[in-house]
This record gives C-alpha cells, structure tokens and sequence, in this order.
C-alpha cells in the first residue's frame, strides 16, 4: 500500500515537473517572440526616421552648431576684455570647449565641402554596415525576400556548406554563366512603392545574402541626387553602396575604363520618385514610357540589362486619391518637378507601414551590344524588348505572390 502510494505521488511529482517545463518553455518563447515583434517596429521606425527626417535633422544641426559657435566666440571675445576673468576656471573649459567643436566643426565641413562628387564616384561602401543585425530586424518586419526566378537558378548547381548540409538546408546561387563577374548589369527595379523597402533591404544590406546569391557582384542602388546634399545623411548614405541616379554616376560603375572593374550590380529604380504618387494597395503602375536615357546608357556601356519586380511594394500604404489632372496631382507633379522628389499623402498604422510580405523578384538577364552612339530606333526597340520580358515576369509570379493585384499598367 505505501509502495502504491509512493508511486502515485512519484507520477504527480513528474507530471508537476513536465507542465511546469512546458509551461516555462512556452513563457520563454512568447517572451522572445514579443521582445523581437518590439524591435522589429523600433528598427523600422528609425528607418523611416532616416527616409523621411534625415536630411533636415542633418542641416537642423549643422546649423545649431554654426550658431553656438558664433555665440561662444563673441562670448569669448567681450570676456577677454574682463581681466578679473582670465584665469577663472570656467573661462578656461569654454575655452576648450569651443576649440575642440569648432576643430571637428571645420575638419567636416571641409571634408564634406571636398568630399562632393564623390556620390558619382562610387561612393565610400563600407562592409560592417551592410552587415549590421538592424537590417535583418528591418527585414523581418514585412519580411522582406530576394528571389531569384526559375530561369536563373533552373540550370545551376545547389552548393551546400558543412553547416547547411547537416541541416538538411540548401543555400541557392545564380547561375554563374549568366552572371559572369566579367560583365557589368543595369537592374531596372519596379516598382518605386512609397519608400523603395525592396531596394534598400535586398541590394544596400545583406540581409538577404546577395552576395552569397550573386557571388562576384557588387551591388549599387542609385537614388536621388539631391539626397547627397545634406549633411551627415550623405556620410550615411556613402558608407552603403549607394550612389547618385545621375548620368556620370551611372556611367561610371558601367564603364569598366572609368571605374576600373566589372561585376557592378547597378539597380536603377527606374520610375523615380513620380512612380510614388501612384503606389496603392493591388497597383501596379510602372512609369517607363519615358525612361528612354536608361535604355540608351544599356547600349552605350554595352552593360547586361536585367528586370526586376518588387510584388508587395505598394501595399505597404494607402494613399489619399490624387488622379491625374486633379488640383492636388497637379501641385505634387509641380512639386517633383522642382524638388526632384514627389510628395505622397500616405498613411497606413499612422506612419508605420503594413506588415505585408515583399518578394522582389529578380529575373533573367538580356543581353545588349555595345552601340557608343545608337540610333532613336536602336533605344525603342531595346526599350520594347525590355518591357516585354518585364510584363512576361509580372504574369509569371503574379499568381504567386500577389495575385489579388490588379493587372500591370505602363504609364
């Protein structure tokens, strides 16, 4: 009998451990799934922060800085005049002070004043950044993906690592036949959606693994030139491999002669800042019917062009009405026009975007001949050809990973 009793409170005991463990091991994993959900938002808010406060914060603060140092010199100045001053201890701190500021004051403006120009130069990449674990974080919050379509990856070989291997794992590259290191690529990314997530995700970090998708390629995204402009976001953006969407900077990743190598991933997001005032859940507006200079620099440079689609992109925001030749489409035109950048009436949970997946899919090169000076007919037939393997892609992988969205547009 109190053998039987001892078993009895044995098994209790057992089973009091096991719930307590599970109950424990669930805890944890609802307390780590909740810390990550809480940094995912924090991490996409700084990156919206960057988008859209940079550049005035960057000028907000040269400027405050400018000023404090005007005030503390004339300060300095009248307490000179005060000879009980001179040797006080507080006047000696302002005085290191001001000279340690004004020092790195004058050292970056400097270097900044000296360093313009070199956004149409390639920029100064620096590898820890692309690198960094906020981006993964960024990634996550969508999630973002890189895909390669199956005419890529349909004739290369898996390579597997020790690691993936005994994981059971695969890690997929592009075929290296069609993407020898030898040549150089112009990317057109579509579409533009209200902040280009894809194209900073999948191309400015490594979030994704380009580089173990493309091995031998360097990847470039172009933007704005105007975002070189202000201080501090312009170091920010050069220590990615971000560069200006302007002829000579294009050119010169293109051109082997210029730059000094080949392998340069070149992703242009060809609709430009006016693409933005058409981004809207399920829409897909690609504005390429006057993107003949993009066509022409493929023929120029003699530089592989390759298509590719970001579905999910507009469907991270709505966007007030704005059709085309209403009162407000009109002021937005006007002002892209003059800023170079459009202004989007967006909104979705306040500013932060909808958690909805981006597959950016990448597809099958098309090969272009070297024409230093091509005719009107050699640009539109490429542009044809180009627009015509695009619009293939869009049916393609539609169905797959938007196919609520409406039909492709070119506009």
């Amino acid at each position: 009998m109190v053998d039987e009793d001892n078993r009895s409170l044995m098994m209790n005991i057992r089973q009091s451990v096991l719930q307590y463990c599970t109950a424990s091991s669930t805890s944890n994993k609802v307390s780590k799934w909740t810390m990550k959900y809480i940094l995912e938002y924090i991490c996409t808010e700084i990156w919206i922060f960057l988008f859209m406060g940079f550049a005035l914060t960057g000028w907000f603060v040269w400027f405050v800085l400018l000023c404090w140092l005007l005030v503390q010199a004339k300060l300095l100045y009248s307490t000179n005049d005060e000879p009980d001053h001179l040797d006080s201890p507080s006047l000696t701190w302002m005085k290191t002070r001001f000279t340690i500021v004004l020092s790195a004051f004058t050292l970056y403006t400097w270097f900044w004043r000296r360093d313009q120009g070199n956004e149409e130069c390639g920029s100064h990449p620096r590898k820890f950044m692309r690198k960094l674990g906020l981006w993964k974080l960024l990634r996550d919050y969508f999630p973002v993906h890189l895909i390669l379509c199956d005419d890529i990856v349909a004739r290369q070989d898996l390579v597997r690592t020790n690691k993936s291997t005994s994981q059971g794992a695969q890690k997929i590259t592009c075929n290296p036949s069609l993407f020898p290191d030898s040549k150089n690529y112009l990317v057109g990314y579509h579409p533009h959606g209200i902040f280009g997530v894809g194209a900073f995700v999948n191309f400015a970090t490594e979030s994704n693994g380009f580089s173990e998708k493309f091995p031998g390629l360097t990847p470039w995204l172009t933007t704005l030139e105007v975002n070189f402009k202000a201080p501090f976001q312009r170091d920010f953006l050069l220590s990615f491999n971000v560069v200006a969407a302007t002829f000579k900077g294009i050119t010169y990743l293109l051109d082997p002669k210029q730059c000094g190598k080949t392998g340069n991933f070149v992703i242009v997001v060809l609709g430009g800042a006016p693409e933005a005032l058409d981004s809207r859940p399920g829409k897909y507006v690609f504005h390429t019917n006057r993107r003949y200079g993009f066509f022409k620099l493929a023929l120029i440079t003699g530089s592989t062009l390759v298509p590719c689609i970001s579905f999910g992109e507009p469907n991270m925001y709505q966007q007030i009405k704005n059709p085309p030749g209403g009162r407000l489409r009109k002021f937005q035109d006007r002002f892209t026009e003059i800023t170079t950048f459009s202004p989007p009436i967006f909104y979705a949970r306040a500013w932060m975007p909808y958690r909805t997946p981006v597959n950016t899919v990448v597809g099958a090169p098309i090969p272009v001949p070297k024409v230093e000076q091509p005719s009107r007919e050699q640009v539109a037939e490429l542009k044809d050809l180009y627009l015509d393997k695009l619009n293939q892609l869009f049916q393609r992988y539609k169905p797959i990973y938007d196919p609520q969205a409406c039909d492709l547009e070119f506009f």
